[in-house]
């Protein structure tokens, strides 16, 4: 019966990714190292499309792979939970069709000089003790590589830290099971190939899910002493979606995980809020910590056409790039020809500042854009009275910047509906008829309010606001508990 090995893995090469396909020489783990990374250590750098939700098409895999080229990174993982057969059916080959496209995706990658890596999950009824399980699992690798796959992502995240009674015999703990499995796998690969990579994604992803006690984990600190030390680890950082990743809590995990990370980037995710996309730059995190990670691998978008500056400033980043603004510019520039406007003689696109309004409507998981948050600032002053003096000077100033927004955002939106690409229109379309539709009904709310209306005077709402504004089950449920600009909820009587 297959149980935990009792001693670490021995290896002659450093902890991390030291066999991976570039034939990088990785420099030895000192969890005080800080700063740019060197340059004989390239991190191991790109886009995993490991999101829930609609997957993207086999020609926007293809475009993806120019886009993380360009952006100077080198590693696409395949990974969408929306294929079945890498978690539902983890133990299920793939037909002819599904095989020959990611043969075709393999192939496109080397031709771009990138690694391919395709992630399997088979974590939701997999008996890691059973020996058909481990043989279900090598079939499927066996099946890749012969497809030209040599790298391979395996997938334990989002699944109870529970095994079944088999396990729980054969096995010290749940990550013992899983240690198991990963490196029996890894040593299956080794006999085949090389120099694979391998990436594992543990159950406690994040700090939150070890209970803000990384060190004290048990589970993660199992991890670390039997996963073969050539085995990168995937790690989002405090949270699911981390609104910054500070030096110290990486060293701190790779002290436990007795290696670098790699970061699982979850800053541009979307699967988790359908309301939003984040089309912004990467943010919350200083180049001081490159030198603590063996990668970053980002989960942009569900929306493959709102993912381009995503890519493009997590590129910038990987190569030191911290700074914002200068990321996006450069990104914005990139991105300008795709936004070409169709029947135009001679060809036109949308400005860089039609396009930065755009970014900055929908800018990252935890902020506005800066000039949409300093309007919003300026919104918030025009109502924090019930009766404000809006014969002042300051008010109607404030007022008139409002309305200049919303005449924008009308005028992009009138703009972005004549895109020839319409994958591009219709990935935004949702998002920017929503910031259409808010920002005329508060310049409808504010316009009354400059009428100086009566003492006591309630706001014509069924005159000016459209019958079927904000209507909805989410809605209902949203006005059970309001939520104030602190983020505290209460019930709606209270």
């Amino acid at each position: 019966m297959p149980t935990m090995r009792d001693e670490p893995i021995a290896s002659s090469l450093p902890p991390g990714l030291a066999g991976w396909s570039m034939d990088t020489a990785f420099a030895p783990w000192n969890d005080e190292e800080e700063g740019a990374v060197a340059d004989e250590k390239p991190l191991l750098t790109g886009v995993i499309e490991g999101f829930y939700g609609r997957a993207w098409t086999h020609a926007q895999r293809l475009e993806m792979l120019d886009w993380i080229a360009g952006a100077g990174m080198n590693t696409f993982v395949y990974g969408p939970k929306d294929d079945i057969k890498i978690r539902a059916r983890w133990r299920e080959t793939y037909d002819a069709a599904e095989a020959a496209a990611l043969a075709e995706l393999a192939e496109a990658a080397r031709g771009r000089g990138l690694n391919f890596m395709v992630a399997i999950a088979p974590c939701l009824d997999v008996v890691y003790s059973d020996p058909r399980d481990l043989a279900a699992l090598t079939g499927r690798l066996d099946q890749l590589l012969g497809l030209g796959v040599k790298h391979f992502a395996l997938l334990f995240d989002d699944i109870p830290a529970q095994t079944a009674a088999a396990d729980a015999q054969a096995f010290d703990s749940f990550a013992a099971a899983q240690v198991y499995f990963a490196n029996s796998a890894f040593e299956h690969l080794k006999a085949s190939v090389g120099d694979p990579v391998v990436l594992f994604c543990p159950t406690e992803y994040c700090a939150a899910f070890a209970g803000r006690d990384v060190p004290g984990s048990a589970y993660l600190n199992t991890i670390g002493e039997g996963l073969d030390p050539e085995i990168g680890v995937f790690w989002t950082g405090p949270d699911i979606v981390s609104e910054t990743i500070s030096a110290e809590s990486l060293r701190e995990i790779g002290r436990v995980l007795r290696r670098k990370p790699v970061i699982w980037e979850n800053f541009h995710a979307n699967d988790y809020d359908i309301r939003r996309v984040m089309a912004g730059p990467l943010g919350g995190r200083k180049a001081e910590i490159l030198g603590l990670v063996d990668g970053l691998i980002t989960n942009p978008n569900n929306e493959f056409e709102a993912s381009f500056v995503p890519v493009h400033t997590t590129g910038a980043f990987a190569r030191g790039v911290d700074d914002e603004g200068e990321a996006l510019q450069a990104a914005l520039v990139a991105s300008q020809p795709r936004f070409r406007l169709a029947f135009k003689s001679p060809v036109e696109t949308l400005s860089i500042e039609e396009l930065r309004l755009l970014v900055e409507l929908n800018y990252q998981p935890f902020r506005q854009g800066p000039e949409i948050e300093a309007l919003l600032a300026t919104a918030r002053g025009l109502l924090d009275e019930a009766r404000p003096d809006v014969r002042s000077a300051e008010w109607q100033a404030g007022h008139r910047a409002i309305v200049a927004l919303r005449d924008r955002i009308r005028q992009l939106f009138e703009r972005m509906t004549e895109l020839e690409n319409r994958d591009l229109f219709y990935a935004f379309h949702p998002y920017l008829w929503e910031a259409r539709e808010e920002v005329t009904h508060l310049v409808t709310y504010l316009d009354w309010l400059a009428e100086e209306p009566p003492p006591g005077a309630s706001f014509p709402h069924r005159e000016r606001i459209y019958n079927f504004y904000r209507r909805g089950f989410g809605v209902a449920v949203q006005e059970l508990l309001p939520r104030d600009a602190a983020g505290t909820y209460r019930h709606f009587g209270a």
